[in-house]
């Protein structure tokens, strides 16, 4: 925008413009001013923004609304405009010499906000005034500004937070800094003189220490140097939370920190005695005040970022007593009583810190330094108090407080095992025989956070916890309609702890034993009335998954108490599906004749077609049936050395009993089921059929692969289903192929044919898919059969083709590249005669549909796909490919001629292909 360049700027006019501004009420007439304002500070000349801009600052008569506005478009001005306040040389002198006069001899008449922003924008205009215009702002500044040492801090202050706001070219910018790295020296001097000055006023030391608070902050700033004034700083700051907690904060974020040995021992000194003591006398005072949970934070933050420092003094200097000092002061802080959230804010902040103290040590002992048992001991003894106060905490049942508790026993393990988890059973023995629900469950919470860390070693401690948890206390309560909450709590953590330990349970020698002492106690939370009885179900599923021989014992009350729950109305689908699956499992155990009589009082309690429910309630019936199959299929199959081979197995007859439902659902039925609403109860038939078809014996498998095969038919091309259809159709190749042969064959040359019938279907993808793990996986079953076979890979290839050319959609591109792809890497690795007459025949049309596509942006896996494809075709038909691509657009860039160069060696035609396609993308006119 060109520059107003007319008469002076009216400043009686701008300053009743101003002051309207401020007193107006009307938003709009406010909204138009703040546009006149803007326009003010980049329209008019340079040199008239900042004249009027100085006239207004010194006009007495003016209102401090107006004042202060002359001061913040002057910033702004030397901000957005620094090249034409600089290049100037009349302006660039008047601007210096203005901003240091208003500092120093018209301090007295400005107010504190006018001075603040005076400040900033001289130290904003020194550093675009920096190395050339300005070489020693920082000795300038001191000489003129040395009777207001306030105002000198506070302008040096200003320096290094300006920097940030500076726009310049990058170049310029590192060489600025390098200059202000260089100009710290000085700063440091002053700020010395300041600081041990007998007689400077705390209002100059509060400057000096923010000023030091800024160049601190500066990128890249070196600590080294700052090392002594840091000392002073502390001093100085001692008794003031905030000012404290910033210094430490900045001193953390430091990059160099942990580079300092010294400054971090010393720093750490000073915490011990006295940011502790201080932190101590305020919490006395206001435990949940912003101040003190800064400073806290800031020094828990110190403390974390000097654990390597520590540890190491300790292990290899031999020097522990300040790591220990350090770790007492943060077991203070961590061990603070207080009602949570507030008062724990302070307590939950040093959990980082010994999390990495332990990670720290563990560390340095695996890295083959020997952590002494004087140490080791004291770090044990601290963390079994803060194990200790964390349980007495946990009665809380705070989950955010949790989260930060979770390690206590963890860390507590790693430094003293045996003794942790004798502890915890004490503390747990203590709390049951008292009747105290929320203690035990406080231990038992800590025991589930260790337990995935327990080996063979510590079985001992986890027998004697087992033993209290198979306790009768641990039952839950079936006098009162629903569990109380407290008990629920502890049932909710019981059922963590055991589903944690299972693994260990079952691999020990009293498993048999075990199981049969804790599997009463899980199931007596298996009711409508426990609020945790899912994490119940979950526990009990895991410890009759493996079908062990604890079940002939306890199996009988498992499938009582679960059978109880799944006729439950109050109990949630979910729920009961999931107790029916530990049925299965108990019944798995049993004869297939026993345990068909069972399944068939399940079924019957069911009572779809109830006469007078609406078709809502009859669909949701039949998708619950469907599942409780599903839920079967998946549970039934036996272990072979319990497996009967006197009758029929269980999941035989079962699916033989669905199969007349199964059907009736995909066919249509007379129960007066719409059909239009099927489409998602075929897709639960075929999950079932599928998990059926997995757990099946192989001698029963061919005799159900016509129902299969029927199901897929069906379900293979209505939309709600065609997911779950190529579920099983993949699952029915890989588990049949073999078994039928010829007739797996020409079922899936009937699938891609009709697929290439539904083209522009959406779920085009998932046909497709199917296509690509049948050729990478059944490629040799299904090329026995030669006729059925080629019918369905000349319809895959005419499929991929149209895809190819036509489709729009990334993932079907992908798709169909990798068919294709599969299918010429197969013909080619088995010489593939009559698979090669197939490319050979869509060669045309195929090759220039795949050379026209690898132009476009393309996904990675989509690219190596067609090079695959295109090396096919460069390799085995040469001649006749060079000729087609040579006609074709960029057919005969230097690009093309190096792919030709390579058909001997796929990994590197990969890599001209991958070129070829980004220069297509990035930059055609490269090619």
């Amino acid at each position: 925008m060109a520059h107003v360049a007319s008469a002076a700027i009216d400043s009686d006019l701008l300053i009743a413009t101003i002051d309207e501004f401020y007193t107006t009420t009307n938003e709009q007439r406010r909204h138009d001013i703040d546009k006149i304002l803007c326009r003010f500070k980049s329209e008019y000349e340079c040199v008239q923004t900042v004249g009027a801009c100085m006239r207004i600052i010194n006009q007495e008569k003016c209102s401090p609304n107006v004042r202060y506005f002359g001061a913040v478009a002057l910033y702004d001005v030397i901000k957005v405009r620094s090249e034409e306040c600089v290049v100037n040389q009349t302006l660039q002198m008047s601007v210096k010499t203005f901003l240091i006069d208003s500092l120093t001899s018209g301090a007295y008449v400005q107010s504190t906000s006018i001075l603040n922003k005076l400040s900033a924008a001289l130290a904003l205009f020194s550093l675009y005034c920096i190395p050339e215009v300005w070489m020693t702002p920082v000795e300038d500044l001191t000489q003129l500004l040395a009777t207001t040492p306030e105002i000198l801090l506070k302008v040096l202050s200003d320096m290094a937070a300006e920097f940030a706001h500076v726009v310049m070219p990058l170049a310029q910018r590192s060489r600025l800094k390098a200059e202000l790295h260089k100009f710290s020296e000085n700063i440091i001097q002053i700020l010395a003189v300041v600081l041990r000055g007998g007689d400077t006023s705390s209002i100059t030391k509060q400057a000096a220490v923010e000023c030091v608070e800024q160049w601190l902050r500066l990128p890249g700033i070196c600590l080294d140097a700052w090392t002594q004034v840091l000392s002073d700083v502390l001093g100085a700051v001692v008794q003031d939370c905030t000012a404290l907690a910033s210094i430490l904060d900045i001193i953390a974020e430091n990059d160099e920190f942990h580079r300092h040995s010294m400054l971090i021992i010393n720093i750490c000194q000073y915490i011990c005695v006295n940011v502790s003591q201080k932190i101590e006398d305020e919490l006395r005072e206001d435990a949940t005040s912003e101040e003190i949970t800064a400073l806290v934070a800031a020094t828990c933050l110190v403390a974390e970022k000097s654990i390597p420092t520590l540890v190491e003094c300790a292990v290899q200097g031999g020097n522990s007593e300040l790591v220990i000092q350090m770790s007492r002061v943060m077991q203070v802080l961590a061990n603070l009583q207080g009602q949570y959230p507030l008062d724990e804010m302070v307590s939950d902040l040093p959990s980082s810190y010994f999390i990495s103290l332990r990670c720290e040590v563990m560390q340095t002992s695996s890295s083959g330094s020997t952590i002494n048992d004087q140490l080791r001991n004291e770090f044990s003894q601290i963390y079994a108090e803060i194990l200790d106060v964390a349980i007495r905490k946990l009665r809380e049942i705070f989950d955010a407080y949790r989260k930060t508790r979770s390690d206590a026993s963890y860390d507590s393990y790693n430094f003293s095992a045996i003794d942790t988890l004798n502890y915890l059973n004490q503390k747990l023995e203590e709390a049951t025989n008292n009747g105290d629900v929320n203690t035990s469950e406080a231990c038992l919470f800590q025991w589930e956070c260790v337990a995935n860390y327990l080996g063979e070693s510590d079985y001992t401690p986890i027998l004697k916890c087992l033993e209290l948890c198979a306790s009768s206390s641990f039952s839950a309560s079936t006098s009162s309609p629903t569990l109380d909450l407290d008990s629920d709590r502890r049932g909710g953590t019981l059922m963590g702890v055991l589903y944690a330990l299972s693994y260990l349970i079952q691999e020990h020698e009293q498993a048999k034993e075990l199981e049969c002492a804790l599997i009463p106690v899980i199931l007596s939370y298996v009711s409508p009335n426990v609020p945790s009885v899912r994490q119940a179900i979950e526990t009990l599923q895991k410890f009759t998954e493996d079908r062990s021989e604890s079940l002939d014992i306890v199996g009988d009350q498992v499938s009582t108490r679960c059978y109880e729950f799944f006729n439950a109305p109050s109990a949630s689908d979910s729920d009961r599906l999931a107790a029916l699956k530990c049925i299965g499992y108990v019944l798995s155990r049993k004869p297939p004749s026993e345990t068909m009589k069972i399944i068939g009082q399940i079924l019957s309690y069911q009572n779809i077609n109830e006469a007078g429910i609406d078709e809502k309630i009859r669909h949701r019936r039949y998708a619950f049936q469907i599942n409780i199959f599903s839920t079967l299929f998946a549970s039934l199959s036996s272990r072979k050395e319990i497996e009967s081979t006197e009758e029929e197995p269980t999941i035989v007859q079962l699916l033989k009993e669905a199969i007349p439902v199964f059907e009736a659902l995909c066919c249509g039925d007379e129960n007066g089921l719409n059909k239009k609403n099927s489409g998602s109860l075929i897709q639960e038939v075929c999950k079932a059929v599928r998990s059926a078809l997995t757990s099946l014996p192989e001698r029963y498998i061919a005799s159900f692969f016509p129902f299969v095969v029927s199901l897929v038919n069906t379900a293979l091309f209505v939309s709600e289903s065609v997911v779950a259809a190529c579920g099983l159709a993949k699952s029915t190749v890989l588990q049949c192929g073999s078994l039928v042969g010829a007739d797996m064959a020409n079922a899936f040359s009937h699938w891609v044919k009709t697929a290439e019938q539904h083209m522009e279907s959406s779920q085009l993808d998932e046909y497709l898919q199917l296509i690509h793990q049948v050729v990478k996986k059944n490629w040799k079953m299904i090329r026995k059969f030669e006729d059925p076979s080629m019918f369905a890979f000349l319809s895959a290839t005419k499929i991929c083709s149209f895809i190819i050319i036509n489709s729009s959609v990334p993932t079907e591109v992908r798709s169909a590249s990798q068919v294709l792809a599969a299918l010429s890497t197969y013909a080619t690795s088995h010489d593939d005669a009559a698979m090669k007459t197939v490319f050979a025949e869509n060669g045309p049309t195929l090759l220039r549909a795949v050379f026209g596509r690898i132009q476009g942006e393309l996904m990675r896996p989509t690219v190596e796909a067609l090079a695959d494809i295109l090396y096919f075709y460069f390799k085995e038909f040469t001649t006749e490919t060079r000729a087609l691509i040579s006609a074709e657009p960029y057919g005969s860039s230097a690009l093309i001629t190096a792919m030709f160069r390579e058909i001997g060696n796929l990994r590197n035609f990969k890599q001209q292909t991958i070129r070829f396609n980004l220069a297509a993308v990035r930059d055609p006119g490269s090619i």
